[in-house]
């Protein structure tokens, strides 16, 4: 059980933490809380950081401290990610010193609001009781795909054999110096994982690949850490709403105004941590050469790719094929910036007859007003409007073709 918590400086929110930790101690759970291990010489953030991906369960205190930290920001985000992969995963989140639902919602923190929330009044014996009682059947969470995640990763750094070279990774991540006796032997594979895992920017990962590689991982190894980590740049919260939107409603239509199907690859790994359990991709254009009907080409092309992907000989019949169970979901990405909607919706829509199991993530390219278009529903789609420009998608496809000339082909996705 985690608790995230910004205390310091609230005695009654301390408090009341400390008198949660008690009682759910007492409920025979093991309490993950950082001012348990905050001892002299030990590296706290580095457990604090394999608690964030290991919890079975987390209780957020949000006080007015909480709403202002970067770091319970940080931790939210990761509970809140793993919980949206894992909605199993109990997380519920306490309103103390009088803040309401309504300022969590329009807060940092507001993707909270979406989850269990319960308010604290007085913080009495009674109130604490209520909140332990909220855990009472609290699953352990084995594999869910943030952990797996950040497991994958520390599995090709642990190939590092030279420590040095863990110092060089945390200068490109620009850890604080004062953090460097954090990365003692056995630990520094998790420290590093978890800071690229909160690191957004593309050069900064790119750069980390290649010291690695130059620090002797073997390339094969950088390849695959490249794989991992490439797609983290992409805002977590958008990539969240791929998973399941900020309603709970899944989308099984996508729109991306992006100019790049790379970039879309990276949204899909972003969405399932790269956990090719948990997800496949098929990919097709719609470019009718000469004077082909453009409709019936682009059907033609998706046919053949969900074919592909699903299992099916090019000529047979695409029908009306059973989901396969436990595959995971299968998204056919579409680039259709040549395409009118109206035509990629009807042929979503012919698709969807046959597969109604099938996922769309369509690239429209900049400039396409996708809300106010889009033929069908609009709340049968969610549309997605990167904050980025057309220069950062140019930089994204430089650095996957420079890490790519190094350590060999980078594979996206399933």
């Amino acid at each position: 059980m985690f608790i995230s918590h910004s205390t310091n400086t609230d005695e009654p929110a301390a408090q009341l933490r400390d008198a949660l930790a008690t009682g759910l101690d007492k409920a025979k759970h093991t309490v993950l809380l950082d001012v348990r291990i905050q001892e002299t010489g030990r590296p706290w953030q580095l457990k604090l950081a394999r608690f964030l991906g290991e919890c079975d369960a987390a209780l957020v205190l949000v006080n007015e401290a909480a709403l202002r930290s970067s770091w319970v920001r940080r931790e939210t985000n990761i509970l809140h990610w793993r919980k949206t992969l894992y909605p199993d995963m109990v997380l519920v989140t306490v309103l103390v010193d009088g803040i309401s639902a309504g300022k969590l919602k329009e807060s940092a923190l507001g993707y909270l609001a979406t989850d269990d929330v319960e308010r604290i009044a007085t913080g009495s014996a009674d109130e604490v009781a209520r909140l332990v009682g909220r855990f009472p059947d609290v699953r352990q969470v084995w594999d869910d795909s943030m952990s797996v995640w950040l497991e994958r990763i520390c599995i090709q750094l642990r190939e590092i054999r030279e420590h040095a070279v863990f110092a060089r990774l945390a200068r490109e991540l620009e850890v604080p110096d004062d953090e460097f006796g954090e990365l003692i032997p056995g630990f520094a594979p998790l420290l590093i994982a978890s800071q690229l895992l909160d690191s957004h920017d593309i050069v900064q990962l790119h750069n980390t690949v290649l010291a690695a590689l130059m620090g002797g991982l073997e390339r094969g190894r950088a390849g695959d850490l490249a794989h991992l980590i490439l797609p983290v740049w992409v805002d977590r919260d958008d990539a969240r709403r791929i998973v399941r939107d900020t309603d709970g409603v899944v989308r099984r239509v996508v729109v991306l105004n992006v100019d790049s199907t790379l970039i879309g690859k990276h949204y899909l790994d972003r969405a399932f941590c790269v956990d090719i359990r948990s997800y496949y991709i098929a990919e097709a254009a719609g470019r009718p050469p000469g004077d082909d009907d453009p409709e019936d080409y682009l059907l033609d092309q998706c046919e053949q790719a969900v074919k592909q992907a699903i299992g099916l000989d090019p000529y047979d019949e695409l029908g009306t094929p059973e989901e396969p169970e436990s595959f995971g979901r299968f998204y056919l990405l579409l680039d259709a910036k040549r395409c009118d909607l109206a035509v990629v919706h009807r042929v979503i829509s012919r698709l969807h007859e046959s597969i109604p199991w099938m996922h769309v993530l369509v690239i429209t390219g900049r400039g396409v007003d996708a809300r106010g278009s889009w033929p069908g529903n609009p709340d049968e789609v969610l549309v997605l409007d990167p904050s980025f420009g057309p220069g950062h998608e140019t930089l994204v496809n430089a650095v996957i073709r420079r890490v790519s000339k190094h350590v060999g082909s980078i594979g996206w996705g399933a």
